[in-house]
């Protein structure tokens, strides 16, 4: 299984398998979540499930997006690595 629970993929918690890239760029989500506003996104397993994702705090429309593109509930709406690499909030 993955390390931090809290930053497993809901495809992982439904089905208990994941894909490595895509669990990957879901794990990147949840991080870059934690850094802009300084907590988990999700509490428990029915937050990561449902995919309802909140910013609590003033987060640009650019870092949202890029944060709710990783965070895809449906492992074909996220991201891919190389998506991030060229998303305008991290090419500044």
């Amino acid at each position: 299984p993955l390390g931090t629970y809290m930053y497993s993929p809901p495809e992982w918690i439904c089905l208990g398998f994941y894909l490595m890239e895509a669990a990957t760029v879901w794990s990147l989500g949840v991080l870059l979540y934690v850094m802009v506003c300084g907590r988990l996104p999700f509490q428990d397993d029915h937050d990561i499930v449902s995919g309802q994702l909140f910013f609590w705090q003033q987060v640009s429309p650019e870092c949202q997006h890029l944060i709710r593109w990783c965070l895809g509930k449906h492992v074909v709406d996220r991201a891919d690595l190389r998506d991030i690499l060229r998303h305008p909030w991290v090419r500044g």
